[in-house]
């Protein structure tokens, strides 16, 4: 039995036919295909015990407490460990087969681990790491070499891709604005290593229009404007949106050109992925955790972008429509959740085989 630790997912009849938000996507692609391997339980990141067996396989997340503060204040530190109450003899730190799936950069950042409570026990227990991230960061990954976290347990990292269900997204751009009405999106929650500031700043003085579509802000949806550099930059705010929605997709392919992200360390940010599965041009850094040759690549230097981003409104609809058809092909090969879990399948099988032949 393979137990799953995550936000605690519920399959329903038309689960595998809707594009949900990642931290339903992964559970549910991991039940989907796991259970293919072996009898599969969907359990919670806060879970205590669940199995007493020595042969079943644990694995998921760090746990991840994602009360507010004022919760936290008043009802204390949250008991249940995963990791650490599977344990199959008293003192033990872990279940005898029990990994870790996460997001991976070399420097977490505070929005991650104020977040994780038992992160690097969990991660120091755990017998191998499997790391969501593009290739970029893994390969920084493997160069750290200092007394973090994330250097101590470089020998246990697996890499793979965030995934994305492209099948689900089946409206897909087939043609691009004209010459100076091109538009870009842009989504996420605004955290620190977002770099929306970047985004904002490299925009300024550009003859394009740019949609947020973001949970941090409030109010209503409409035209809005902050003070960026002491110049007031215009977005248009598109509210919280929902990937499932068919008049969203359809308004997303008929209205934007690319999608721009200019994060300074996002593992691989799994709302460029949603847009090149819709086949907008990736503008984006490669901190931003997209690897493609079909992307147009952005610095953190807004003097610089600024030039990079009108060369490209300027493109030809033919280049838009070759880049675009490459990078949702490229979505599809190797971004898909069979391979993503068939990796960590293998990699499992591989990790409880070596054990055992070292103990025999």
């Amino acid at each position: 039995m393979l137990h799953f630790f995550w936000g605690g997912y519920s399959m329903t009849e038309n689960s595998l036919e809707v594009y949900e938000y990642s931290n339903s996507e992964i559970p549910k692609w991991a039940e989907y295909y796991l259970s293919q391997k072996t009898g599969f339980n969907q359990t919670s990141w806060r879970s205590g015990q669940v199995t007493e067996g020595p042969n079943d396989i644990l694995i998921g997340h760090p746990t991840w407490d994602g009360r507010n503060s004022y919760l936290k204040e008043i009802m204390g530190a949250l008991n249940h460990n995963w990791v650490r109450d599977n344990g199959l003899v008293s003192g033990d730190t872990c279940h005898p087969n029990t990994y870790i799936l996460m997001p991976w950069i070399p420097e977490f950042p505070i929005e991650w681990t104020s977040q994780m409570p038992f992160y690097k026990e969990q991660l120091k227990a755990a017998h191998k790491i499997f790391a969501l991230c593009g290739s970029f960061w893994f390969e920084k990954a493997m160069q750290k070499d200092d007394d973090s976290i994330q250097s101590q347990m470089k020998h246990k990292l697996v890499h793979c891709n965030m995934g994305i269900a492209s099948q689900n997204f089946n409206v897909v751009k087939q043609s691009f604005n004209e010459i100076g009405e091109r538009q870009i999106l842009h989504m996420s929650h605004l955290g620190s290593y977002k770099g929306f500031d970047v985004t904002c700043k490299s925009l300024l003085g550009i003859e394009t229009l740019l949609h947020v579509a973001s949970s941090a802000l409030t109010g209503d949806a409409g035209l809005r404007s902050l003070l960026v550099d002491n110049e007031e930059f215009f977005f248009n705010f598109l509210g919280f949106v929902n990937n499932n929605d068919p008049e969203f997709n359809h308004w997303v392919v008929e209205n934007c050109d690319f999608y721009i992200h200019t994060a300074t360390m996002d593992a691989q940010a799994t709302t460029i992925l949603e847009s090149c599965a819709r086949g907008l041009v990736p503008l984006v850094t490669p901190e931003s955790g997209l690897t493609s040759p079909h992307a147009i690549y952005l610095t953190h230097d807004p003097a610089e972008n600024h030039k990079i981003i009108e060369w490209a409104l300027q493109l030809p609809e033919s280049e838009l429509k070759k880049r675009s058809e490459l990078v949702r092909e490229q979505m599809v090969r190797e971004n898909s959740w069979k391979d993503i879990f068939e990796t960590i399948w293998s990699g499992i099988q591989q990790d409880i085989q070596e054990r055992s032949v070292s103990h025999v």
